[in-house]
């Protein structure tokens, strides 16, 4: 089960070919927010550049046990489990000086536009003050219409159904994304 999930979600490997393409330079801390288990940095933390630190961030104490229990022996030097009572609250002041990247890893599926826009303007002022920090967002993306063969894109249009009536949320479109980002800044990419 655990290989069908990861050709499903290639966030991971995603991932892994975004920090091997760019090595850290000055900024090593990697901070997963909203990560529940800290399911992305929980996988790098044992492949990749030994440099590189990460925290979790996250508001329920019960993941970041669960993720605390996941991580080696020899990788709990360099990762850290942060609770935080409320992802909408300010950033540590030192984050301008100490992150590399924020990873956002299939947080925003169930979000609403709204709420997502909120976390990442509040990522917004170390993005300033730090020219060459980063966001990583890995989340689904829903193919636009007739992009695919019909017995394909029903597959598609039934899994957006299925978490619009589960949910109460749309899956989005390359192009909704893209919009979503430039209400958060037109820089944002």
């Amino acid at each position: 089960m655990k290989g069908v999930s990861k050709s499903l979600d290639p966030a991971d490997s995603l991932l892994q070919g975004w920090f091997q393409s760019n090595p850290p330079t000055d900024r090593t801390k990697v901070v997963e927010i909203g990560g529940r288990y800290g399911f992305a940095s929980v996988s790098m933390v044992e492949k990749e550049n030994t440099k590189l630190s990460f925290e979790v961030r996250c508001d329920s104490p019960e993941f970041l046990r669960r993720g605390e229990a996941l991580v080696g022996c020899k990788s709990k030097s360099r990762i850290t489990f942060t609770h935080i009572p409320c992802l909408f609250d300010p950033l540590p002041s030192d984050d301008s000086s100490t992150v590399m990247v924020y990873m956002i890893r299939n947080l925003f599926w169930n979000w609403a536009d709204e709420d997502a826009i909120k976390l990442l303007q509040i990522l917004l002022p170390t993005l300033k003050a730090s020219p060459s920090t980063r966001i990583l967002v890995t989340d689904g993306v829903s193919p636009s219409s007739k992009e695919f063969p019909p017995h394909v894109e029903i597959a598609y249009r039934r899994r957006d159904v299925t978490t619009m009536t589960m949910h109460n949320v749309k899956q989005r479109t390359q192009a909704e994304w893209l919009a979503m980002f430039a209400r958060v800044d037109p820089a944002l990419k």
